[in-house]
C-alpha cells in the first residue's frame, strides 16, 4: 500500500507544542493551530515561533514504531505536507533533518501542498493520513482513502489496526 502521511497534528504534536508556547509565553491566542489561522495569524506566530515548533514538537506517541512496521511489510511511505519555508526559513531543510533523526526511510517528501489531492493522485497514494477535515474531503471527493487522525482513529496503533484490516481485506495489501 503506498500512504501519504500529514505532519503536524498527525506525526508530530504541533498543536501541543504551541499550547505549551501560549502559556509559557503568556499569549491571549484563543485559536490552536486546527481552527485555521488566518493569512495574518500564520505571519505572527509561526515567524516568530515556527522554528521552535518544528525543532521541538514531539512525534505522536507510537508513530515511528508504527511506520517502520509497515514499511517493514512492503508498504511505501510518503510525506505530504502544507509546511513551507514562507513563514519560516529553511523550514523544509528543518523537517527533512527532523525526520531524518528517527530513522524514518521515506519514499519522498512533499512540501507546501495546499491541494494534497493532486500529488496523492500522481503518487497514485492508496490512504492519506491526515487531520484536516478539508483535506479527509478533498481524498474522498477524489476517491482515495483517507484517515481523518484525531477523529475516531486518534492513535498510531489505531493507524496499524485500519492498514492490517484493510489489507486482510484484500484492499492494496502492499
Amino acid at each position: 500500500m503506498r500512504i501519504g502521511i500529514d505532519i503536524d497534528n498527525t506525526l508530530v504534536s504541533s498543536n501541543e507544542y504551541f499550547e505549551y508556547i501560549k502559556k509559557r509565553e503568556k499569549l491571549n491566542f484563543k485559536k490552536n493551530y486546527t481552527d485555521g489561522w488566518t493569512e495574518d495569524e500564520c505571519k505572527e506566530i509561526l515567524s516568530k515561533y515556527g522554528f521552535e515548533v518544528i525543532k521541538n514538537a514531539k512525534l505522536k506517541d507510537k508513530a515511528i514504531e508504527v511506520l517502520n512496521y509497515l514499511q517493514s511489510r512492503g508498504h511505501k511511505l510518503f510525506i505530504i505536507t502544507a509546511r513551507n519555508n514562507k513563514y519560516v526559513k529553511n523550514s523544509v531543510k528543518l523537517t527533512k533533518n527532523y525526520l531524518k533523526s528517527y530513522g524514518l526511510k521515506l519514499e519522498g517528501c512533499y512540501f507546501d501542498r495546499a491541494n494534497k489531492s493532486d500529488i496523492a493522485k500522481s503518487l497514485n497514494i492508496d490512504l492519506m493520513i491526515d487531520d484536516s477535515k478539508s483535506v479527509y474531503r478533498e481524498m474522498k471527493k477524489n476517491n482515495i482513502d483517507c484517515i481523518l487522525f484525531g477523529d475516531k482513529i486518534k492513535t498510531w496503533e489505531q493507524v496499524l489496526d485500519y492498514v492490517e484490516s484493510r489489507c486482510a481485506n484484500g484492499k492494496n495489501s502492499k
